[in-house]
Protein backbone atom coordinates (compact mmCIF):
# COMPACT_ATOMS: atom_id res chain seq x y z
CA UNK A 1 0.00 0.00 0.00
CA UNK A 2 2.83 2.22 0.50
CA UNK A 3 4.44 2.30 -2.89
CA UNK A 4 0.51 2.88 -4.12
CA UNK A 5 0.18 5.71 -2.11
CA UNK A 6 3.38 7.13 -2.99
CA UNK A 7 2.61 6.36 -6.57
CA UNK A 8 -0.59 8.44 -5.84
CA UNK A 9 1.64 11.52 -4.70
CA UNK A 10 3.93 11.48 -7.72
CA UNK A 11 0.81 11.14 -10.22
CA UNK A 12 -0.66 13.60 -8.20
CA UNK A 13 2.05 16.18 -8.45
CA UNK A 14 2.88 15.51 -12.40
CA UNK A 15 -0.99 16.63 -12.80
CA UNK A 16 -0.40 19.44 -10.88
CA UNK A 17 2.52 20.63 -12.55
CA UNK A 18 1.21 20.16 -15.94
CA UNK A 19 -2.20 22.11 -15.28
CA UNK A 20 -0.35 25.13 -13.60
CA UNK A 21 2.43 25.58 -15.97
CA UNK A 22 -0.03 25.75 -19.24
CA UNK A 23 -2.64 27.23 -18.05
CA UNK A 24 -2.95 30.92 -17.11
CA UNK A 25 -2.37 31.42 -13.59
CA UNK A 26 -1.82 33.96 -11.06
CA UNK A 27 1.67 33.35 -9.41
CA UNK A 28 2.20 34.31 -5.58
CA UNK A 29 5.62 35.43 -5.39
CA UNK A 30 5.48 34.34 -1.40
CA UNK A 31 4.63 31.17 -2.03
CA UNK A 32 7.27 30.30 -4.93
CA UNK A 33 9.47 28.49 -2.64
CA UNK A 34 6.67 26.90 -0.13
CA UNK A 35 5.49 23.95 -3.11
CA UNK A 36 9.22 22.93 -4.06
CA UNK A 37 10.00 22.55 -0.44
CA UNK A 38 7.57 20.28 0.45
CA UNK A 39 7.59 18.16 -2.05
CA UNK A 40 11.40 18.01 -1.20
CA UNK A 41 10.99 17.09 2.42
CA UNK A 42 8.29 14.53 1.74
CA UNK A 43 10.56 12.90 -0.33
CA UNK A 44 13.50 13.14 2.05
CA UNK A 45 11.45 11.76 4.47
CA UNK A 46 10.18 8.80 2.47
CA UNK A 47 13.80 7.20 3.50
CA UNK A 48 14.92 5.02 0.71
CA UNK A 49 16.12 7.49 -1.52
CA UNK A 50 19.40 5.36 -2.31
CA UNK A 51 19.10 1.87 -3.00
CA UNK A 52 21.80 -0.05 -0.58
CA UNK A 53 22.80 -2.69 -2.67
CA UNK A 54 23.92 -0.14 -5.45
CA UNK A 55 24.66 2.68 -2.92
CA UNK A 56 27.65 4.36 -5.06
CA UNK A 57 25.38 4.09 -8.18
CA UNK A 58 22.46 4.74 -6.89
CA UNK A 59 24.23 7.71 -5.47
CA UNK A 60 25.59 8.91 -8.46
CA UNK A 61 22.36 8.61 -10.47
CA UNK A 62 20.74 10.58 -7.69
CA UNK A 63 22.93 13.84 -8.17
CA UNK A 64 22.78 13.51 -12.29
CA UNK A 65 18.97 13.48 -11.64
CA UNK A 66 19.13 16.58 -9.05
CA UNK A 67 21.36 18.16 -12.20
CA UNK A 68 19.01 17.71 -14.70
CA UNK A 69 16.33 18.63 -12.83
CA UNK A 70 18.24 21.71 -11.72
CA UNK A 71 19.01 22.62 -15.50
CA UNK A 72 15.24 21.69 -17.25
CA UNK A 73 14.04 23.96 -14.16
CA UNK A 74 16.22 26.35 -15.56
CA UNK A 75 14.95 26.21 -19.12
CA UNK A 76 11.38 25.75 -17.73
CA UNK A 77 10.91 28.97 -15.71
CA UNK A 78 13.34 30.69 -18.72
CA UNK A 79 10.42 29.63 -21.63
CA UNK A 80 7.17 30.27 -19.46
CA UNK A 81 5.51 33.37 -20.53
CA UNK A 82 5.65 35.95 -17.18
CA UNK A 83 3.63 39.48 -16.89
CA UNK A 84 2.49 42.08 -14.48
CA UNK A 85 -1.45 42.98 -14.76
CA UNK A 86 -2.51 46.62 -14.69
CA UNK A 87 -3.63 46.02 -10.95
CA UNK A 88 0.00 44.76 -10.25
CA UNK A 89 -0.77 41.15 -10.42
CA UNK A 90 1.61 38.56 -11.53
CA UNK A 91 0.89 36.21 -14.07
CA UNK A 92 2.64 32.98 -15.92
CA UNK A 93 1.85 30.49 -18.67
CA UNK A 94 3.74 28.34 -20.51
CA UNK A 95 4.36 28.31 -23.95
CA UNK A 96 5.02 25.79 -27.06
CA UNK A 97 9.08 26.15 -25.93
CA UNK A 98 7.71 25.48 -22.23
CA UNK A 99 6.07 22.19 -23.77
CA UNK A 100 9.65 20.78 -25.65
CA UNK A 101 11.12 21.48 -22.21
CA UNK A 102 8.68 19.82 -20.65
CA UNK A 103 8.96 16.90 -23.18
CA UNK A 104 12.78 16.51 -22.95
CA UNK A 105 12.24 16.54 -18.71
CA UNK A 106 10.42 13.53 -19.35
CA UNK A 107 12.27 11.90 -21.71
CA UNK A 108 15.86 12.54 -19.65
CA UNK A 109 14.20 11.61 -16.44
CA UNK A 110 12.66 8.29 -17.96
CA UNK A 111 16.42 7.82 -19.78
CA UNK A 112 18.18 7.80 -15.83
CA UNK A 113 15.60 6.10 -14.68
CA UNK A 114 16.08 3.35 -17.40
CA UNK A 115 19.66 3.18 -17.19
CA UNK A 116 19.26 2.82 -13.24
CA UNK A 117 16.90 -0.27 -13.95
CA UNK A 118 19.28 -1.59 -16.16
CA UNK A 119 21.88 -1.49 -13.28
CA UNK A 120 20.05 -2.82 -11.06
CA UNK A 121 18.79 -0.04 -9.16
CA UNK A 122 15.96 -0.01 -7.25
CA UNK A 123 15.53 3.32 -4.97
CA UNK A 124 12.25 4.41 -3.67
CA UNK A 125 9.99 6.87 -4.99
CA UNK A 126 11.14 9.21 -2.81
CA UNK A 127 14.16 10.11 -5.72
CA UNK A 128 11.20 10.65 -7.62
CA UNK A 129 9.93 14.00 -5.39
CA UNK A 130 13.04 15.03 -4.54
CA UNK A 131 14.08 15.46 -8.56
CA UNK A 132 10.61 16.91 -8.94
CA UNK A 133 11.26 19.13 -5.76
CA UNK A 134 14.67 20.51 -7.52
CA UNK A 135 12.88 20.91 -11.11
CA UNK A 136 10.05 23.19 -9.36
CA UNK A 137 12.91 24.97 -7.07
CA UNK A 138 14.86 25.58 -10.43
CA UNK A 139 11.67 27.10 -12.57
CA UNK A 140 10.08 29.18 -9.70
CA UNK A 141 13.51 30.74 -9.42
CA UNK A 142 13.65 31.90 -12.91
CA UNK A 143 10.13 32.67 -12.83
CA UNK A 144 11.07 35.04 -9.70
CA UNK A 145 13.84 36.82 -10.51
CA UNK A 146 11.87 37.01 -13.63
CA UNK A 147 8.78 39.01 -12.21
CA UNK A 148 11.50 41.27 -10.24
CA UNK A 149 12.27 42.91 -13.08
CA UNK A 150 8.32 43.58 -14.28
CA UNK A 151 7.59 47.09 -13.53
CA UNK A 152 5.88 47.02 -10.53
CA UNK A 153 2.52 47.87 -9.32
CA UNK A 154 0.72 50.44 -10.53
CA UNK A 155 -1.21 52.90 -8.38
CA UNK A 156 -4.33 54.18 -9.40
CA UNK A 157 -5.20 57.84 -8.39
CA UNK A 158 -9.19 58.54 -7.41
Amino acid sequence: MHEALNGLIVLAVVVLVIVRRFTRRRVDERRLLVIPLVIGAIGIGQGNVIDAHHAGLSTGLLAVEIVAALLLGLGLGATMRVWREADGSLWSRGTWATFGVFVASIAVRGGLYGLGYAAGVRPGSGTVLISVAAWLLAQNAVIGRRSRGLPGRVSVQP
